[in-house]
């Protein structure tokens, strides 16, 4: 009779299902973690791979070592456009081919601006979109930096970081 009355327990023993279910679900997990994981390392390394040996993209496009890095003022010019207002804000950085320039852009820096904002309020909005024709002004600008010093190679290249049409 005693086995009869159980007193409210359960004395049968079953498997539990939930831990069959939290290890599907934790192998789950584990795989979207290694898969994840692994994506990105490799996108990781294929956009090192893509910078080139020094760095950002146009940093070592002379194979020698980077220069030192003068970041100018924003420029905002009214773009050439005739039927309507549009404008261009860009900052970017001068890459200078020796130390001693530096103080030589400073001290022409109303010279610097007028040549780069006479040169880009000249630009329409169709030259002013897509990759190729940021390298194209990127290669202006340099041109122009290196008039304004007095130089023909004292700009090395021109590092945009920022880049904005309106």
């Amino acid at each position: 009779m005693a086995s009869d009355k159980n007193y409210g327990l359960d004395l049968e023993l079953q498997p539990k299902k939930k831990s069959s279910t939290l290890m599907v679900v934790l192998v789950g997990v584990i795989a979207l973690a290694a898969g994840g994981g692994g994506a990105f390392f490799m996108l990781k390394k294929k956009a090192h791979a893509a910078e080139g040996p020094h760095g950002a993209a146009g940093a070592g496009e002379t194979g020698a070592a980077l220069g030192k890095l003068v970041t100018l003022d924003s420029f905002i010019v009214n773009l050439n456009e005739s039927k309507s207002t549009r404008y261009l804000k860009v900052t970017f950085a001068a890459e200078l081919a020796s130390d001693e320039l530096e103080s030589r852009l400073k001290e022409r820096k109303e010279v610097v601006r007028d040549r780069v904002i006479t040169y880009l309020s000249g630009l329409t909005v169709d030259e002013v979109r897509g990759s190729e024709t940021k390298e194209a002004i990127r290669e202006m600008v340099a041109k122009r930096l290196n008039e304004a010093l007095g130089r023909k190679d004292g700009v090395r290249s021109v590092l945009f970081t920022e880049f904005v049409v309106q």
